[in-house]
């Protein structure tokens, strides 16, 4: 069963400046370390148990999945993963489901210590990338793969809703019934001019939404081509604010 987010993944071209930004949004980042698949990262521990994955490339790697999201597509928030109690049970139910993804693979990092993280998790593929999480068990204990640090400048304690823009929300809403064992209810944001579905999922929400109209800002979003992931909103201790993409190497971020 799937339990909550496990984390999100931020990408960029250079994670030196995708780190740097990140430390001035008041953030605590700690390294990471690198995939055996030519990419590298640096993360961010938050008080609820998920964590932002700040991700780049060391060398090329076309073939590599978030290759395109990253240098054709605009990067920024590009997709997220979910924590789950049954992998294989819960990848049969995405696979009934029709989502295009690879088989459960077992994958690794190795941190700056040295220590080799490994653990097991599928790829989404195609127009699925970025809308339907992807699915992780871990082979060496989670405790070590997620960041000890987790108190930030920012006040921020933990993510509050991820929002993902839908093409086609029945498709969309019919997947994730599934995946998550709930029927999604009704959501709307006036500010963005579109309505869809939201999950609360343990501590966090998804919240898919699709434009009503060409004057949705998510219908230029689509237009663009961008990754599907939208928003990202952080529950904080501190001041309720909105975070400008320019500050924040374009993503859409507030605190609540």
């Amino acid at each position: 069963m799937i339990l909550s987010i496990d984390h999100i993944v931020i990408a960029g071209p250079q994670l030196d400046a995708l780190t740097e930004t990140f430390k001035l949004l008041g953030f605590s980042v700690v390294d990471g370390g690198k995939h055996p698949i030519g990419s590298y990262n640096t993360l961010i521990g938050l008080a609820d148990g998920a964590y932002i994955e700040l991700l780049s490339f060391y060398e090329e790697s076309p073939n590599h999945y978030w290759w395109d999201a990253v240098h054709k597509r605009g990067g920024g928030l590009i997709d997220f993963c979910m924590q789950t109690d049954d992998i294989r049970g819960d990848y049969a139910v995405f696979q009934a489901q029709g989502v295009d993804m690879s088989p459960l693979v077992g994958l690794s990092r190795v941190r700056v210590d040295g220590y080799q993280l490994a653990w097991l998790n599928n790829e989404i593929y195609g127009e699925y990338q970025g809308l339907v999480p992807f699915v992780i068990e871990d082979e060496t204990t989670r405790l070590e793969r997620v960041p000890k640090e987790n108190q930030h400048a920012n006040q921020a304690t933990g993510i509050d809703t991820v929002t993902l823009v839908a093409r086609d929300l029945e498709m969309t809403r019919r997947i994730m019934d599934a995946a998550l064992r709930q029927r999604g209810k009704p959501a709307r944001d006036d500010s963005l001019r579109a309505t869809g579905v939201a999950y609360q999922v343990g501590p966090h929400r998804l919240e898919y939404l699709t434009p009503e109209d060409d004057s949705s800002p998510l219908a230029a979003h689509l237009g663009a081509n961008r990754p599907l992931p939208y928003r990202i909103r952080f529950k904080t201790e501190g001041e309720a604010r909105s975070i400008a993409p320019e500050a924040a190497a374009g993503l859409r971020m507030d605190f609540v």
